[in-house]
């Protein structure tokens, strides 16, 4: 496992930074969601996790079957843990995407949330994505730092881990590599208003946070073939 992530992510948690990311990312994070057409039964697992808001609305949809979050941060998971305590189907481990500790085809589909290009080994972790799913199981990832958004290349010197920067097509060519076809991309934007009187945050400029918000998050799917 990761222990520079790790412990960073746990710092994350510390700081209250899961109720932020949340803020940011939810907007996006739903329509994604929408898009993925959860049924009642599905088995589902919530990759980078962080504090469990997604894992919790995909339980929402997945209200007969089970929702598996994981995070490579144990306090991460432990804040996820505290706030899912009204979800019967949510559950959450501690575990690497890159060695995920699950059965083949034990999933109908996976989620990964603004994590993706944290991961050290993307292909390793797309391969094991591939064999946890099911044949014909749907993978959905949301990527705010890739090539075509520039506005987000300023966050790599200030993140205090390492990041991957992959445009649109190295994602579809890793996606195609790992199994995947009926690979889809898509940008999805925030419909939430920038403040007019933006000053610090995320971005070095207002003008930034536009430019980001007018490029959009990317969405990409794809599902494992066997």
């Amino acid at each position: 496992m990761d222990e520079q992530l790790r412990t960073e992510f746990n710092e994350w948690a510390r700081a209250g930074k899961g109720a932020e990311m949340e803020r940011g990312h939810r907007p996006v994070g739903e329509q994604a969601i929408a898009r993925m057409q959860v049924g009642l039964d599905a088995r589902v697992l919530d990759i980078g996790c962080g504090s469990g808001w997604a894992t919790r609305l995909l339980a929402g949809f997945a209200i007969n079957g089970l929702v598996t979050g994981i995070d490579i941060s144990d306090e991460m998971v432990r804040v996820a843990n505290e706030s899912s305590g009204a979800y019967a189907n949510v559950d959450f481990q501690v575990a690497s995407a890159e060695q995920l500790p699950f059965n083949p085809d034990e999933f109908t589909h996976g989620f990964s949330m603004e994590s993706l290009y944290y991961y050290r080994n993307i292909p390793k972790a797309l391969c094991e994505i591939h064999r946890v799913l099911e044949n014909g199981g749907l993978f959905c990832a949301v990527v705010d730092l890739y090539s075509e958004n520039e506005a987000t290349h300023q966050w790599i010197d200030t993140l205090n881990v390492p990041v991957e920067l992959l445009s649109v097509d190295d994602y579809r060519s890793l996606f195609i590599d790992a199994g995947f076809t009926n690979i889809r991309d898509e940008r999805l934007l925030d419909p939430t208003p920038v403040p007019e009187d933006y000053s610090s945050g995320s971005f070095k400029s207002r003008a930034d946070f536009v430019a980001y918000r007018e490029a959009g998050s990317l969405m990409i799917s794809g599902e494992a073939k066997k």
